[in-house]
């Protein structure tokens, strides 16, 4: 059973904390609630406003993807580990896959072998 501070997954059916952004048993982003008075929940915590977190794995992903992305090395990290091999056959298909990954990763539409988009902020 849950408790009034947990909420069911959208994807999944995992029981999580209701605050949660994205489940942590299946990386489903979670959308929004708000409280029926137009405020998130989010917005109502005493007058302190959170700060969004840089995603440590977004930063990993950019990184591999612009120093050592021609060989697929984001790829790898992030479980592509078939486009990542052709990758590193085709150093990055001529360079053009190369400069596409880095603009997907940057643009937040990168995803993993999850389909889960790999994001800036958490």
């Amino acid at each position: 059973m849950k408790a009034d501070n947990e909420k069911y997954c959208v994807e999944c059916g995992q029981i999580i904390n209701s605050k949660a952004v994205v489940c942590p048993h299946c990386g489903c982003a979670q959308p929004r609630m708000n409280n029926g008075d137009g405020t998130d929940f989010d917005d109502k915590d005493n007058g302190e406003h959170k700060i969004k977190e840089l995603n440590s794995r977004w930063i990993i992903t950019v990184i591999l993807a612009i120093v050592i992305g021609g060989f697929g090395a984001h790829r790898f990290y992030t479980g592509k580990i078939g486009t990542g091999i052709l990758m590193l056959i085709t150093c990055g298909g001529c360079g053009i896959w190369y400069l596409i990954d880095i603009f997907t990763v940057c643009t937040e539409q990168y995803t993993d072998s999850d389909g889960n988009r790999i994001l800036m902020y958490i």
